[in-house]
């Protein structure tokens, strides 16, 4: 017989001790910030349905369904903001919205606040993803800001 460069023995310890350090890790994405946005929109916000093609957009479906959401709006001199929480992937993210003019500009962010995709809704067209980067960074920090004020505890 020859001899085995590895014995069996650690190995198999091995791959019984990797699930447990596997949950030992935080699997959360919630900031304590993102965490009291939402058990805002939570406590005070409303059920509402949303179109799903500017979310499509962003890699969130409900196999071509309204997307469920619960939203929270607010007003100042500059206009209405609205944030959404989708739970639709089994996880909580944002979408914020605002009007600017005859155009709904969405955003999809995670709940530390990072900006994952934007999109541009005109009234009488078709959605498109907002490529112009500088923008979509200065309009998302925009709304962000606007719930930042809002968020309890701060």
């Amino acid at each position: 017989m020859s001899k085995r460069s590895v014995s069996r023995r650690p190995l198999l310890a091995f791959s019984l001790l990797l699930p447990l350090a596997a949950c030992a890790a935080p699997r959360t994405t919630l900031s304590p910030r993102g965490e009291r946005l939402v058990r805002l929109i939570q406590n005070t916000g409303k059920d509402n349905m949303m179109a799903p093609e500017a979310l499509a957009l962003m890699g969130i479906t409900n196999e071509g369904r309204d997307i469920p959401v619960r939203q929270l709006a607010g007003e100042n001199a500059s206009g209405r903001y609205v944030v959404s929480l989708v739970n639709i992937r089994k996880i909580h993210e944002f979408v914020f919205h605002r009007k600017q003019g005859d155009v709904l500009i969405l955003h999809s962010s995670d709940t530390r606040f990072a900006r994952l995709t934007s999109v541009r809704y005109p009234r009488n067209g078709k959605p498109s993803v907002i490529t112009d980067r500088a923008f979509a960074e200065n309009d998302f920090q925009q709304q962000v800001a606007f719930w930042f004020d809002r968020i309890p505890g701060r």
